[in-house]
């Protein structure tokens, strides 16, 4: 595990983004995680060998009295503003932050949920919060009783849909879109539907073949989330799929390698991507464009338990409540360029207009076949997230998966 200190003095916003790090941490683990999910060893409490994490120790401002452990997918310097904000209100209180692919924090919470009583080093750290990116394996960890229930004013001010059973906390929530680099799509090609996508991968010679890129669903916890649900949510998503494999799909097991290929030209679009990520490099000056699904747009959350297993959940909860409360809220949509989690869930139920953090204006409020009229689709913490986790239906899935994009699919070092 690497270990960086940062000091109270540190300006929070200088702080690198390391998206170097972050892509040869999972490369390095890529091979073994992908087994580890094929196989369903990822749902036992044996992990599977993974990349090393990268932990951050935020030293209180004040004499330290208590540390606050939090494993997170989210990458450490935008969450730091967060915890510098936190700090504020609590001087005392050290913070530290390990950053970690989503499938290893769940094979590793399933561990030491497996190892509470026992005497280890592992034990002894063992988070107080969990942070994921992946709210159907957090649900899944309150699901078989693995996170404990935290009720306090914040929580009990959360709509429906914004928690599962006060265990699984949604902080924000993440519009799923597609991103093109207009050198090489010209705008007034850019597809606005599943359907003109599928048309444009399908045109002889087109803007798009060896050009489009998504997530690998065998190596990404949020990929396989994000393939599963569009096959819930559109009948002709393997046609896609093959649409895709046809035109020589680059596979990622992380966003940031595709847009690293998107803006260098090497990509033309890539689809289903976290607008954060697609947005925090436009806000840089990245000529990249993004695309919000007409048909419809997932959004998926960020979601947060505190393990049956952490050490200090009293330090946990008033962390958790921070982050719900509108001034953490605020932090985040400031600086993950999360969407406030009232907000898309609002938006879900009714189908009304949302902002994208850092760009001009709302995006429209456009009619789906959901109830109330909503093209929204929020994935948030809940039971219908478990179904694609039965191990069988899992395996199935990703067999057919594979089978759609086809053997001409570029496989993971593309990506």
């Amino acid at each position: 595990m690497t270990l960086k200190a940062f000091s109270p003095s540190a300006e929070v916003r200088s702080w690198p983004a390391s998206l170097t790090r972050r892509q040869a941490l999972r490369a390095a683990g890529a091979a073994a995680l992908a087994a580890a999910w094929e196989s369903g060893v990822a749902q036992t409490a044996v992990p599977p060998a993974s990349p090393p994490a990268a932990m951050t120790r935020f030293a209180a401002t004040a004499h330290e009295a208590s540390v606050l452990r939090i494993d997170s997918s989210t990458d450490t310097a935008l969450f730091a503003p967060a915890i510098r904000d936190f700090q504020r209100l609590y001087p005392s209180v050290t913070v530290q932050y390990t950053d970690r692919q989503s499938l290893d924090m769940h094979a590793r919470a399933l561990a030491l949920a497996g190892a509470q009583g026992a005497a280890s080093r592992d034990v002894a750290e063992a988070p107080d919060l969990l942070i994921s990116s992946s709210p159907d394996l957090q649900t899944q960890l309150a699901n078989d009783g693995h996170a404990l229930s935290h009720q306090s004013p914040q929580t009990r001010e959360l709509p429906e849909g914004a928690h599962w059973r006060r265990e699984a906390f949604t902080l924000g929530a993440d519009a799923v879109v597609m991103a093109y680099n207009p050198r090489l799509l010209n705008p007034a090609l850019a597809p606005r539907t599943r359907g003109q996508l599928l048309a444009l991968l399908r045109q002889p010679g087109g803007p798009l073949q060896g050009r489009i890129g998504t997530y690998d669903a065998l190596r990404s916890g949020l990929g396989y989330l994000l393939a599963t649900q569009d096959a819930r949510f559109d009948s002709t998503a393997s046609v896609l799929l093959a649409a895709m494999g046809a035109s020589k799909a680059r596979l990622g097991d992380h966003i940031e390698p595709l847009l690293d290929r998107l803006e260098q030209g090497e990509l033309a679009l890539a689809y289903n991507v976290p607008a954060s990520y697609a947005l925090a490099r436009m806000a840089a000056g990245s000529s990249l464009r993004v695309i919000v699904p007409e048909d419809y747009t997932l959004l998926t959350t960020r979601v947060a338990l505190i393990p049956a297993s952490a050490r200090h959940p009293e330090l946990a909860r008033p962390f958790l409540d921070y982050l719900l409360s509108p001034q953490g809220q605020a932090v985040l949509a400031r600086d993950t360029r999360l969407l406030p989690v009232r907000q898309a869930v609002a938006a879900a139920r009714d189908g009304r207009a949302l902002a994208l953090p850092g760009q001009p204006g709302p995006l429209p409020a456009v009619a789906g076949s959901a109830p109330g009229g909503s093209a929204w689709r929020l994935l948030s913490p809940g039971l219908g997230l478990l179904v694609y986790l039965d191990p069988l239906k899992r395996q199935r899935f990703l067999q057919a998966w594979a089978t759609s994009l086809g053997a001409s699919a570029a496989g993971p070092g593309a990506g």
